[in-house]
Parts: C-alpha cells; sequence; structure tokens
C-alpha cells in the first residue's frame, strides 16, 4: 500500500511559476500535472512570453487557480520567470518549464522536506523522458550537505522544473539574472545556496523532456554564459577554494554539442577531460560520439554515473506511466 503522507499547513501556498513561448500543446500537459497536485494550496502563474499560438485563448478558460500574464513583445526566459515572482502571491514558488511536468506528490513531498530540514529551497530527483513520453533515465539528485560548494563546480541541482524556493529568498537574492538564458538556473543556485539550507527530495517526481528544441542543447551560447558565470563568482568560489565549472560541466557541455550535431568538437572536448580531470570513461565517450552511441552507452556500463539510472526503470518514477495514460484516457472521453 502507497504510503499517506501528512498534508502541509494551508498556509504554506505555493505559487507556480510556467514560463511559455508558442507550445500550447505541451504547456497544456505542464498544467494538468500541477492542477492535480494532492495535498497542497497554489495558484499557477502562466507567463505567456510573446506567443502566436492558442496560448493567449487560456485567459478565457482558465482554471480560477491559473493567472494568465502576458509579455508583449517577448523578454526572454528569466525575465518571464521574474514577472511570475513578482506576482506571486504564495509563501513559496515553484519553477515548471512548459514542456516538463510533475509527480502528483511532487509540492507536498517539497514542503515536508523543508519543512523537516527547516529549508530554504528544496529540489527532487528527475526522470528524462522522450517525445513519446518513454523513460529514458531517472537522475538521482546531489546530496544537500556541501551543495553550496558542489554548485560552484557545476550544476548540481539540475532542471529548474525540479526546484521551489521560498519567496522572501528569491527577492533577497533578486531572482533570475537575465544576462543569462541556458545558464540563469545555475547562477540562481548559487545565489540562493548561499542564502540558506536546501532540502532534497529523492524521488524523480519531475519529468524532464527530452528534445530537438531543449534549450540546453544551445552549446555555444551555454560557453559564452559560462565564461560570465565563472567571472560573477570567481570570488565566492576562490574563498571555497573550488574551480567554477569542474569534470562534470564540460562532460555536459560535450554532451550538448553530440546531441546539436557538433561532433568533432564534442569529442574533442571529451578527451580534454579525459586528459584534464583523468577519467577514461571520457576516451569512450570521444570514441562514440565519433563512430556512434553504442561505445558511449558500453562506457557507461563500465564506469556508471553514480547519480544515473540506465532507463528510469526505478519504482518511484511509475508515476509517469500512470499520468500518461490518464491523459490519453481523458483525451478519448
Amino acid at each position: 500500500m502507497k504510503p499517506t503522507l501528512p498534508v502541509p499547513e494551508a498556509a504554506d501556498l505555493v505559487s507556480v511559476v510556467i514560463p511559455t513561448r508558442n507550445r500550447w500543446t505541451l504547456l497544456s500537459r505542464a498544467l494538468a500535472s500541477v492542477l492535480a497536485q494532492e495535498g497542497v494550496a497554489l495558484e499557477v502563474l502562466v507567463v505567456d512570453d510573446g506567443s502566436t499560438d492558442a496560448t493567449a485563448d487560456l485567459g478565457a478558460e482558465a482554471d480560477e487557480r491559473i493567472t494568465y500574464l502576458r509579455n508583449d513583445p517577448a523578454l526572454g526566459v528569466a525575465r518571464a520567470r521574474n514577472r511570475g515572482i513578482q506576482e506571486a502571491r504564495g509563501k513559496w514558488v515553484a519553477f515548471l518549464d512548459d514542456d516538463d511536468f510533475w509527480a502528483p506528490t511532487k509540492l507536498r513531498s517539497q514542503l515536508l522536506a523543508c519543512a523537516a530540514e527547516g529549508a530554504v529551497f528544496s529540489y527532487t530527483g528527475l526522470v528524462s523522458v522522450d517525445p513519446t513520453l518513454s523513460r529514458r533515465k531517472v537522475s538521482l539528485p546531489t546530496r544537500s550537505v556541501g551543495l553550496e560548494r558542489r554548485l560552484l563546480a557545476m550544476n548540481a541541482i539540475g532542471s529548474p522544473s525540479s526546484v521551489m524556493v521560498q519567496r522572501s529568498v528569491l527577492e533577497e537574492v533578486g531572482g533570475f539574472d537575465p544576462a543569462f538564458s541556458v545558464l540563469a538556473d545555475w547562477d540562481l543556485y548559487i545565489r540562493i545556496a548561499a542564502s540558506g539550507k536546501g532540502a532534497l527530495c529523492e524521488a524523480p517526481l519531475t519529468a524532464y523532456l527530452n528534445h530537438a528544441t531543449n534549450m540546453h542543447l544551445d552549446a555555444d551560447s551555454a560557453l559564452e554564459e559560462f565564461r560570465r558565470l565563472r567571472v560573477k563568482h570567481e570570488a565566492l568560489a576562490r574563498s571555497a577554494g573550488v574551480t567554477v565549472g569542474g569534470k562534470a560541466w564540460w562532460e555536459w557541455l560535450a554532451s550538448a554539442l553530440r546531441r546539436s550535431g557538433h561532433r568533432f568538437r564534442g569529442a574533442a572536448l571529451f578527451l580534454w577531460v579525459a586528459i584534464r580531470f583523468g577519467h577514461p570513461s571520457s576516451v569512450a565517450r570521444a570514441t562514440g560520439t565519433l563512430a556512434g552511441d553504442k561505445l558511449s552507452r558500453g562506457a557507461r556500463k563500465i564506469w556508471p554515473s553514480r547519480t544515473e539510472q540506465p532507463d528510469g526503470s526505478l519504482p518511484e518514477a511509475n508515476w509517469v506511466d500512470a499520468f500518461v495514460e490518464e491523459r490519453r484516457s481523458a483525451s478519448r472521453r
């Protein structure tokens, strides 16, 4: 029998901020997962960043918990999220990208974790899904002990869709920095982790959709933003004895280059990682980048990542299948 979680305090209103632009079909799925949250009081702030599709119709047919906001012209994802923060009424703010979706216990689990640990923000594990919504892998969250230091070396939290933060903390640190886009979340995490304790929810309660238009595939923009991020946090990293951008960051960038079609640049960067950090699996990944994914998958089997399961088969991720089936049933009614 599934364990029953206590209901959080009613005063813990959660404001869910969803930035969107020309993705009505994906947005409708994200909204369904938010409105299905169990045992939590919430409001939903959809920030339409200059859409030209049916997104604007949301204002006429929205659930009463949804507030529709529009930027015209588009101002970018960082400013769209900041608009949501400014309009939020909740004690907590949770972010959801319009192409991702949540388990029904996601927000409640985070509220309970924060209450138990006296934390000002929380993050969950991730289950990656492909465009057919088939589960591909589960990424386990990094532990909260020492998180502030690890965040200087890499984005140790991942997608903003997994994150919930006290609104007062977001206001204190100034929200998302509009100077960043691809790395805006990483920059924010560094600042909120310096402001208070984080609480992790180990279960993969956030589904992250991998598809051709993922922002993280823009490797050139990510590299340009990384240079600015390194300068911005250089003093903090020096005091912590850390270099901004460790092995995991450079491997992420190499993978982004490979997935975006820049195979030779990705392979070269994997080789550099192997030499710089003495990591043998990066040699196989470099070869796999040039010759195909089989070698790369083989390297992962020989040198498995501590934070990943190969196919998203953990029982805690079964909610994805249930959510997808419910959506299909609803569409047939």
